[in-house]
């Protein structure tokens, strides 16, 4: 998947399924409020991203790590028509460039395009048995 954020053109790859189970365990305490936020189809809405805030403030630092680590392995910017990873093996940033606000955009994009069959826009009801 192709995005641009502050001017820059990125892409990323699918991570593969293990590694898609594995941030998704991580990221089922803040599953709930991603749901809304999806199904709310806006990110300005304060009462919905209140709760997400407070599901991520909650997550260990061990997990978030994890999950940026991740999302940011499978990220390439395009640096002259060339595409560079933008995560070393350590798990850094190979750009100073990319801040905090544009890192977690990268991120949300990442999840969005991976985890999306996990956050449906309104939750399925349970089927009865």
């Amino acid at each position: 998947m192709q995005f641009e954020i502050n001017g820059r053109q990125y892409q990323s790859a699918k991570m593969d399924t293990r590694k898609q189970f594995h941030v998704a365990r991580r990221l089922a305490p803040a599953m709930g409020s991603l749901a809304a936020v999806a199904a709310s189809g806006s990110v300005d809405n304060l009462s919905v991203l209140s709760p997400l805030a407070s599901a991520i403030a909650a997550m260990p630092d061990a997990d978030c790590d994890f999950v940026l680590d991740a999302c940011l392995a499978v990220v390439s910017l395009n640096q002259s028509g060339s595409w560079v990873q933008i995560a070393n093996r350590s798990g850094g940033l190979q750009f100073d460039e990319i801040e905090l606000g544009e890192m977690l955009q990268i991120a949300a994009k990442v999840i969005q395009e991976n985890l999306g069959g996990f956050l449906p826009a309104k939750a399925a009801p349970l089927p009865k048995q």
